[in-house]
């Protein structure tokens, strides 16, 4: 039916004064539909600076009007909302983002928001505004996303605009008048209860005063036709006990904890297992995929997982499943696990002011499938949800560990950030199947991949580990030799000692930096022994003679370091024998290695 909005008198309890000032729910509810048009604005960044400034000046003006009251009931025409009587919200127009509008035109009547709304459900309220303002060609309408958002702080009366009649329905008892399908209000519950206690209290005296001498018997029972009392039933042979009572409340709170979105997945899954008839198992598996990409955009994971699990164990079970049933039915999780599809649903995710809970989550990443994983790198550096990032950081760890080789194959992957994601996950799992690949980006790989390959090998370790590590010594890059100088030294890995020999006997030495040749030198001064005494000695030892040559003190500095780390008693004579040389930078270096030495 078409309801127009009824006169002002009759939308708040008629001649009752506000128990507060009205401005306190004017200005909540203007701060609410400024937050609504933040929402609707930032739908995609909801991480955006005046997006959360706006989410937090309405949780502000609703905590002033709790402070007066823990709940109001507002009721709801197409371009205004009334409390007690006062036009408390108003927009002149039906526009298809008024507030109003948006309520009245599902049938939505009266609006009860109760203390803590703010906290617990006002941004399922916003993430639903979106979904019905897109005018009449839209499929969702505000009550069925009211009713499966399950609100508890909010609640809502409504009449079946379909229904010539104008029957009123109701969600749940609420206080305050309730317009009838006529446009006049209904009697108040409370105030029809304290009405019958006054009517009885008014029929006991009359009887008791009618003059017919049997007054005081009827005071002590006044009851008429029509009046029922729970006494005149709780005695009869079929009233409940209250065991039957308590097992019945508890059978009924059973019932309704029921998630009824996985009773009908088993429903449609224990049709598929027990027809055989090939028409009657393609339109079932129609029904489950329409209902997967229900379940994903109404963010119910749990029971997309639910899906996505049994749906394996069904096909199990199946008798005389044809292949390409089998293969559409299988493909559920693989379809789900597909780049274009995944990186859809981490964008809402990571865009989104809520998430579901980390079990959730948890439940459907453990369905995705190892080609999911070039996806999770991806989004891993690009997240900017916090929630989100540490749930895919465990779902990648547990695709990798499963599926290694999937995660080696990565390494070769074009995109910078999955390839450095798998070279890090290799070495922190140290996979040493991915030596090969790594030991390709030391040989052709970006600097940044040759880096983090550098890291991993020295984490994994192995023989050949270590090995495709000296290749990297002589690199072009002054960061990636110094690094891999670095790690050889930690492993004391000894077969690079003639590598090594070659650069600190080379020219190219004299041309490196001091960091880069103290570095060398170090790992030199570690692998070589008592056997490459003689070659430091002689370079730390200023040589005298008018045609000496005359050795760089930094080199010189260099090589009492590597006798500092040869430690051995011949390494400490050579150095004692340096000791008080004219050279500053040479003196403290044989100081700080003889130190060394001795501790």
């Amino acid at each position: 039916m078409s309801v127009t909005s009824a006169p002002v008198s009759d939308q708040g309890p008629e001649g009752l004064e506000p128990p507060f000032s009205p401005t306190l729910v004017e200005e909540m509810l203007g701060q609410l539909d400024r937050t609504i048009r933040a929402h609707l604005l930032y739908l995609n960044n909801h991480n955006n600076p005046s997006y959360v400034r706006s989410l937090e000046q309405a949780r502000s003006a609703f905590a002033a009007l709790w402070a007066a009251t823990d709940a109001i009931t507002l009721l709801v025409t197409d371009v205004a909302l009334f409390w007690y009587g006062r036009r408390v919200f108003e927009e002149p127009t039906k526009a298809t983002d008024s507030l109003p509008w948006m309520l009245f035109k599902d049938g939505l009547r009266e609006l009860t928001l109760r203390q803590g709304f703010e906290e617990r459900e006002l941004s399922d309220f916003l993430a639903i505004i979106p979904r019905v303002r897109r005018g009449p060609s839209s499929q969702d309408d505000i009550l069925t996303l009211f009713w499966e958002a399950e609100f508890t702080a909010l609640q809502y009366r409504y009449v079946e605009v379909s229904d010539e009649e104008g029957e009123t329905l109701e969600t749940s008892p609420q206080p305050g008048k309730w317009p009838k399908g006529d446009g006049t209000p209904a009697e108040d519950p409370k105030n029809a209860i304290t009405e019958a206690r006054a009517e009885m209290a008014e029929v006991a005296d009359a009887v008791a005063d009618d003059g017919t001498g049997e007054g005081e018997g009827a005071a002590q029972d006044p009851r008429r036709a029509g009046i029922v009392r729970m006494e005149d039933f709780d005695s009869t042979l079929y009233f409940l006990d209250p065991k039957e009572v308590e097992y019945l409340r508890q059978e009924t709170m059973r019932e309704y904890a029921v998630d009824l979105r996985q009773v009908v997945l088993d429903s449609l899954l224990d049709i598929f297992e027990f027809q055989l008839d090939p028409l009657v198992r393609a339109e079932v598996l129609s029904h489950l995929e329409a209902l997967m990409l229900h379940l994903l955009s109404a963010g119910q994971f749990t029971n997309v997982a639910y899906l996505l699990r049994e749906s394996t164990l069904t096909l199990e079970r199946a008798r005389e499943v044809q292949p390409e049933t089998k293969e559409r039915l299988g493909s559920l999780a693989a379809r789900l696990s597909e780049p274009a599809a995944l990186e859809q649903l981490l964008e809402a995710m990571d865009v989104a002011p809520t998430l579901p809970s980390p079990a959730d989550l948890n439940e459907l990443f453990v369905q995705l499938h190892p080609s999911a994983l070039a996806t999770i790198f991806a989004w891993l550096p690009r997240t900017q949800n916090n929630g989100l990032r540490p749930l895919l950081e465990g779902a990648a760890t547990r695709i990798a560990e499963s599926a290694t080789g999937e995660l080696v194959k990565l390494i070769a992957n074009p995109s910078l950030d999955v390839a450095l994601e798998a070279i890090r996950r290799c070495g922190a799992m140290r996979t040493a199947a991915g030596v090969p690949a790594m030991s390709r980006v030391l040989d052709q790989g970006e600097r940044e991949l040759r880096l983090a390959a550098v890291s991993s090998l020295s984490d994994i370790g192995s023989p050949g580990a270590l090995q495709a590590m000296e290749r990297a010594l002589q690199d072009g890059d002054r960061d990636v030799r110094v690094v891999v100088a670095r790690a050889l030294m930690t492993r004391q890995h000894r077969p690079a000692l003639v590598k090594v020999e070659a650069v600190v006997k080379g020219k190219d030495i004299q041309k490196a930096d001091r960091t880069e040749r103290l570095v060398f030198f170090e790992l030199y001064g570690t692998l070589c022994g008592d056997a490459g005494i003689p070659f430091l000695d002689g370079l730390l030892t200023a040589k005298g003679g008018l045609f000496a040559r005359k050795e760089d003190p930094e080199m010189r500095a260099c090589a009492a370091v590597a006798l500092g780390r040869v430690g051995s008693a011949a390494a400490r004579d050579a150095l004692q024998r340096a000791d008080g040389d004219k050279e500053v930078i040479v003196r403290n270096a044989v100081a700080r290695a003889l130190r060394g030495g001795a501790q």
